[in-house]
């Protein structure tokens, strides 16, 4: 038996918050980007990665709809 465990996909805010955290730890202490950073990943982070870049992927081609519909034009 696997030991996947299927959970409900994470709220764009949450999505957001996360990806803030990841790149949250790429920056240096006066607040500037870091030219290059090595950073570990758990098991989760990278699951959530994976899972943000899926649901990129299947938003990708109604990407013109979700502008007109975010901005109202």
């Amino acid at each position: 038996m696997s030991d996947v465990v299927i959970r409900p996909p994470a709220t764009l805010k949450q999505q957001a918050e996360f990806l803030d955290y990841i790149t949250g730890r790429c920056v240096m202490r006066d607040g500037a980007t870091a030219r290059e950073t090595l950073s570990v990943l758990s098991e989760d982070d990278v699951n959530e990665i994976r899972a943000i870049a899926m649901r990129l992927h299947r938003m990708a081609p109604h990407e013109n709809a979700i502008r007109r519909a975010v901005t109202g034009k």
